[in-house]
């Protein structure tokens, strides 16, 4: 074998690995937009370039211009270094991409979540309620006090007195409960107390309370279950990589977003159907291009316009 076909052998053997890779690049930084396609897109690009990369020599041994060629040669290469840079930038930078996003997001849900938190709190449903919870705690404190005064121990006239306002409160007495005569035991007494103050606090969150105010404080309470579960978007991070598959363009798998997105809205929905007009809560969208990590536009803005970074 002469120097010349030598020489020919290991061009042509160089130009085919180089090929090889590139369609093997190719097919994955295509697999997110054409799926099962990908590999037959990728194969043709691998023609594409090997038969162009032949015709370039070719002109060139017979002095032809090589402007055509080199034309549908940048044409095609495009296409494949478009491809090739999407698959090596998703998996270089992709846990760099899902950990800014997802920390962003989690901050976004926690807000949003929190200001409503603060204001069903601040509702006139449950802001009234509250208001009437506290000052029968009071007066019931004061009979407390009353009954158990040392000096004046046993239910006189200013302990029925207190039994009275907290009847006005109540809109009425919520039992037949008898009221110990005031030369009764301690012990006597102290019983009483507890089976009344059980019975007036039953009443005012039996007949006192609206619904509105038990639909506002279960939302309040999922709102707080939320808040301890979406705590640490590493911790998300980590529960994906774990699931994720090595290409990540066949499983990416950060549901997280999503969960929060549809957790976010129906927050949303079911707290402005509890606020009084003028006071609805608005969330940011939370939004994420991780569900198309993966896909060349966004490898290519991430990448070239918005981080612009040759490392």
């Amino acid at each position: 074998m002469g120097g010349r076909s030598l020489y020919t052998l290991l061009y042509v053997a160089a130009t085919a690995i180089c090929v090889g890779i590139s369609v093997y690049l190719s097919y994955f930084g295509y697999y997110s937009h054409l799926q099962e396609l990908a590999g037959l897109f990728a194969v043709l690009l691998g023609i594409l370039l090997f038969g162009t990369d032949m015709l370039l020599r070719r002109f060139r041994l017979e002095g032809r211009s090589l402007t055509k060629p080199l034309l549908f040669f940048a044409v095609v290469a495009a296409f494949s270094g478009a491809s090739n840079y999407n698959f090596l930038y998703t998996n270089f930078m992709a846990d760099d991409l899902a950990e800014r996003v997802v920390t962003e997001q989690f901050a976004t849900f926690r807000s949003d979540l929190v200001e409503t938190r603060r204001a069903l709190q601040a509702s006139p449903a449950v802001a009234e309620v509250r208001r009437g919870r506290q000052a029968l705690e009071r007066a019931l404190e004061n009979l407390r006090v009353q009954v158990n005064d040392p000096l004046r121990p046993g239910c006189g006239e200013r302990c029925r007195s207190h039994v009275s306002a907290i009847y006005q409160r109540l809109g009425g007495p919520p039992t037949e409960l008898a009221i110990p005569a005031v030369d009764a035991g301690a012990e006597r007494t102290a019983r009483w107390y507890e089976n009344f103050r059980r019975a007036v606090i039953q009443d005012f969150e039996n007949g006192q309370i609206p619904e509105r105010y038990h639909r506002a404080r279960a939302l309040i309470a999922e709102i707080d279950g939320l808040l301890e579960r979406y705590d640490d978007p590493y911790e998300a991070l980590a529960e994906a990589g774990e699931r994720r598959g090595r290409a990540l363009v066949e499983d990416r798998d950060y549901a997280v977003i999503g969960e929060l997105r549809n957790r976010s809205r129906a927050v949303e929905r079911r707290a402005n159907a509890l606020l009084p007009a003028g006071s609805e809560v608005r969330h940011a969208a939370i939004t994420s291009d991780l569900d198309k990590l993966g896909e060349i536009p966004i490898s290519l803005r991430d990448g070239l316009i918005e981080r612009p970074n040759p490392g």
